[in-house]
Parts: C-alpha cells; sequence; structure tokens
C-alpha cells in the first residue's frame, strides 16, 4: 500500500502543471487585452492598421507528426513484450493519420494559391 508520501507526487504533478496552464493562459488573454486596447486607440486616431500576414504552413507539422507516427509503430512493432496485447503497435497509427491530414492539406492550400 502506498505511503501518503507516494500519493502526493502525482497529486502535486497535477497541481503544477495545472498551475503552469492557468498562468500561461491568463498572461495570453492579458496580452490580447493590451493589443485590442492598442488597435483601438490606432482605430480612434484614423491610423491605418497594418496586420501582419500570417500564413499557416502546414508542411512541418504534418512532417513532424508523420516521422514521430512511424518511428512510434515502429517501436512498438518492435520492442512491446510478449505479454502485452497484440496489436499495441496500430497506436501509432494515429500520429501518421494526423500528419497524414496535415500534408494532404498543405498540398490542397498550395494547389489553390498556383
Amino acid at each position: 500500500m502506498p505511503s501518503a508520501m507516494e500519493a502526493l507526487i502525482p497529486i502535486s504533478m497535477f497541481l503544477s502543471v495545472a498551475a503552469v496552464i492557468i498562468v500561461a493562459l491568463y498572461l495570453r488573454i492579458q496580452k490580447r487585452k493590451i493589443e485590442s486596447a492598442e488597435i483601438l486607440a490606432a482605430i480612434e486616431k484614423g491610423v491605418e492598421i497594418k496586420f501582419p500576414e500570417t500564413r499557416n504552413n502546414k508542411l512541418l507539422p504534418g512532417l513532424i507528426w508523420l516521422l514521430t507516427g512511424l518511428v512510434m509503430t515502429i517501436a512498438l512493432a518492435m520492442i512491446v513484450p510478449e505479454d502485452a496485447p497484440r496489436g499495441v503497435w496500430v497506436w501509432g497509427l494515429v500520429p501518421v493519420a494526423v500528419g497524414a491530414s496535415f500534408l494532404i492539406v498543405h498540398k490542397l492550400e498550395n494547389k489553390d494559391t498556383q
């Protein structure tokens, strides 16, 4: 039976991760409030606002997901112990599918811009 100290380890880890996420979200909201106030002030003064052009490139995340999934699939197929359930390697195909979908969207977006 685990002691009380051993039970505190996962609880404290969960609380630490939750605190970091909450602080990050709070800071992002504060940053957006400041940016919104600056944009509104510029609009009131009649200044033309030039937003940076953002281009969501799906190639890099697609390749990362695809290659991570391939490595995961191969690792699960080769390293899983004998007493593990059969077909565990199939879970590696989930990131492969995500990566493939990113690459398909990247290809379709590039076809539209050409």
